[in-house]
């Protein structure tokens, strides 16, 4: 039979029985039975094939990733959701197949020897892990090749088209300046889409994941095989948020829980989320600790003569702004100070901004290297200062870090959302055949 590329969860639920009794051939110990069971197809994505024993490989791999209880049922109930998942990974494969995008098996040995690492495990003890419950290797490997190569498909069609601007990063930097000292939290998703199923149905489907939880299934890897949002890759991880950043209805949720606390499902308009409080801290916004900074300065000064008006001293302040307008290293601003300046332009050293006068602190505080203050009314004329380097005794400045920082959340983002875009697109125009 043929299914349409947005996976009816009703039709996946009619095969779970079907996928039960056909899965029971798949744990014979016979070389036969391994055979057989490899041979038999339980879906067709375009030209690839996916058989009955990769799923049921998966599935071992997500019970034991997962800390799911082993048994029937457990397998039965995964099944469609684990299933849909492979169809999206082909697609994801195939995808970078098109675009001669190759990825590595070196890329494939590091990322499982993270992995290893994140478990405690000794070098080569995923292979003695996956072997002592029957699972191949392989079926690991395929799983990091596919997640791997949907990145490089999104870096790769998509990285060039999005951009972060300087102002939304200082837009965020206010704002964090703005909510020191109010409460942050770390908080994880789950997210189920009702997409062309009933809201019941999600719903029912959001409990049963609870209840798993709740038992003590893996947080990180339920998120990963069975999250819909666009943090599953990370294990649904959001991050360091604010109330108001988590929306006008999982903000109050949160808000309630206690640091370790996973919520009861929670039914959105788009679908249902369970979210899990991982901490809590209050912010305490930019870590700078302007003491230790230190800034390299070139001034630019353009006199005012005493008794000046209005006009003359406007005129004087636009002509400082347009003259460093666009200026974007020391070597430029020396010159321009140089040949349009006072004699009292030049390079002022080194300080810490500590150092500083109150008014040179404003201006230079925000500013990273090689960027150009706003012109400054003085006594005698028209200040405007480069900062020509920045850094901390440790050589990272936190400013420069907190606005990198932001700039790659923002980048990433981003790029999810085009990523969600893009494979839904592989879906509507897929060929996707169920035949359990």
């Amino acid at each position: 039979m043929t299914v349409s590329s947005n996976f009816p969860d009703k039709l996946f639920r009619k095969l779970a029985f079907s996928f039960v009794i056909s899965i029971s051939c798949l744990f014979v110990s016979t070389n036969e039975g391994h055979s057989q069971a490899t041979l038999n197809i339980a879906a067709v994505v375009n030209d690839d094939v996916i058989s009955i024993y990769d799923l049921s490989q998966r599935i071992e791999l997500v019970i034991a990733f997962s800390n799911l209880q082993r048994n029937q049922e457990t397998q039965q109930r995964i099944a469609p959701d684990v299933l849909r998942r492979l169809i999206v990974e082909k697609l994801h494969l195939q995808e970078a197949e098109r675009l001669e995008l190759e990825i590595p098996d070196s890329n494939i040995q590091s990322e499982i020897n993270r992995m290893e690492k994140r478990a405690s495990m000794p070098a080569g003890g995923m292979v003695n892990f996956l072997e002592s419950r029957g699972i191949d290797p392989f079926t690991l490997e395929d799983q990091v090749r596919a997640e791997a190569a949907w990145v490089t498909v999104i870096q790769t069609v998509f990285r060039g088209l999005i951009n972060v601007s300087d102002q939304e990063v200082e837009d965020i930097i206010a704002q964090m300046r703005a909510e020191s000292g109010e409460p942050e939290y770390r908080v994880s998703e789950i997210f189920l889409a009702y997409d062309d199923k009933t809201r019941n149905e999600v719903e029912s489907v959001a409990l049963q994941i609870h209840s798993q939880l709740g038992a003590g299934a893996s947080w990180p890897e339920m998120a990963r095989n069975f999250s819909q949002s666009i943090s599953a890759q990370r294990g649904g991880d959001l991050g360091w948020n604010m109330e108001p950043e988590l929306g006008s209805i999982l903000g109050p949720v949160v808000k309630q829980l206690s640091p370790g606390q996973i919520s009861s499902p929670v039914s959105t308009n788009d679908g249902v989320y369970i979210v899990l409080l991982q901490d809590q801290r209050t912010a305490k916004g930019l870590s700078t600790d302007p003491p230790k900074v230190q800034v390299a300065l070139q001034q630019l000064h353009m006199a005012i003569p005493p008794g000046a008006g209005a006009a003359e001293i406007a005129a004087t302040t636009n002509r400082a702004r347009e003259l460093t307008l666009g200026i974007n290293d020391c070597t430029g601003f020396e010159s321009i100070s140089k040949t349009s300046g006072s004699p009292i332009s030049r390079f002022l050293g080194t300080f810490e901004i500590s150092q500083l006068s109150p008014q040179f602190q404003e201006m230079v505080s925000p500013l990273q290297a090689n960027q150009v203050s706003q012109p400054m009314r003085t006594a005698d004329g028209v200040v405007v200062l480069m900062v020509c380097s920045r850094e901390t005794d440790q050589g990272e400045d936190p400013l420069e870090k907190a606005r990198a920082e932001i700039r790659s959340r923002l980048l990433n983002e981003r790029l999810g959302r085009l990523a969600k875009q893009h494979e839904d697109k592989l879906r509507r125009e897929a060929f996707i055949e169920i035949r359990l």
